[in-house]
């Protein structure tokens, strides 16, 4: 198991893509985060994943347009999940998640656990109302 840590600063949206790309080319095995408050608070974040780590020549996978109207769909919906929680977006799912999702179009519960990095606990917990997005396309 390796572990991964980094800073989220609140002012800059590069930390988030940085922080998405690592996260799109492991297998995550936890996630923890903490906000760190002081005069310029940030959110530190640990990452204890399976592998090698990603060379930093490694490619990204390619991130879902943001303009895809079902990506965008599940972003609003994992915000709005995220703020109902007090956690930060990625907790709830990475970016990877919800484009490994649109590539899958999971039906069932157990088709949604075998999303990378998602798995059953979170399939547990926010199944239904993804799937219930899925329905609606």
């Amino acid at each position: 198991m390796q572990c991964q840590t980094f800073v989220l600063r609140l002012d800059n949206p590069k930390d988030l893509e940085r922080l998405n790309a690592f996260l799109a080319q492991v297998m995550p095995i936890q996630v923890s985060s903490s906000l760190v408050a002081g005069n310029t608070p940030f959110w530190s974040v640990l990452v204890f994943y399976e592998g090698e780590p990603p060379t930093r020549s490694a490619p990204a996978k390619p991130a879902a347009s943001q303009s895809d109207p079902a990506f965008e769909a599940l972003r609003t919906w994992r915000s709005q999940k995220a703020k109902e929680e007090g956690v930060p977006p990625y907790v709830v799912a990475t970016n990877a998640e919800l484009q490994a999702m649109l590539e899958l179009k999971p039906k069932t519960l157990e088709q949604l656990a075998q999303v990378r990095g998602f798995g059953k606990t979170k399939a547990a917990k926010y199944g239904r109302e993804i799937l219930q997005l899925f329905s609606k396309k």
